[in-house]
């Protein structure tokens, strides 16, 4: 791999990481109620569904979903169903926040699944790494380099996503009152509300 494709691919990867979505809401929403401990856990289950989605493209499923409409679609409502579910939840317990330092109330494996789950049902994930991820991989020897480049792609989303719990960690500091946590959730909540429509309203394109 030259220099400027080395370049590309590396702008590429942070691009498609630092992009808002729904795996970095999820992250800062843990981030606020929970502090990085449960930002942690959620963001291991982001990584392991992006494991599983490089693993998918790596075999050649990932062509499959991305050129069947059916297989398209049914992981995208279930996806946007879950995000969903998630953002009622969080406008229902808006008013169970749980303020710094206080004792975490979700299980680490709860939170560790919710955010795999988050990932695992974004189709849009698996066609942008379909149509992304060869462009970059050497025939002659294309098992190494889909591990290589994707091992390279967790790293880089794994510095996104504690880069946002980072974030909403510091803005904490600001917003430390009762009432000003729970317009946060609220907000949070509506935002996966609107990424679910979002995504149900997405094409393959």
């Amino acid at each position: 791999m030259t220099l400027s494709i080395m370049l590309t691919f590396i702008f590429s990867c942070t691009a498609f990481s630092f992009s808002p979505g729904a795996g970095a809401i999820a992250t800062m929403s843990r981030s606020i109620e929970g502090g990085i401990v449960q930002a942690k856990y959620n963001i291991i289950g982001l990584q392991l569904a992006l494991l599983v989605h490089l693993i998918v493209v790596s075999i050649g499923l990932g062509a499959f979903v991305a050129s069947s409409e059916i297989a398209f679609d049914f992981i995208k409502y279930i996806g946007g169903s879950y995000l969903i579910y998630l953002g009622l939840m969080k406008i229902k317990n808006s008013g169970d926040i749980i303020l710094p330092n206080a004792e975490i109330q979700s299980g680490k494996l709860k939170i560790l699944v919710d955010g795999f789950i988050v990932n695992i049902t974004n189709p849009k994930s698996i066609v942008f790494l379909v149509a992304f991820l060869p462009q970059f991989v050497d025939s002659s020897d294309s098992s190494y380099q889909y591990i290589k480049l994707g091992l390279f792609i967790i790293l880089v989303d794994c510095i996104a996503m504690f880069s946002y719990a980072s974030f909403a960690h510091v803005l904490l500091r600001h917003f430390s009152k009762s009432s000003h946590l729970k317009r946060l959730n609220l907000i949070f909540g509506a935002v996966f509300i609107i990424l679910a429509v979002m995504l149900l309203m997405s094409g393959r394109h």
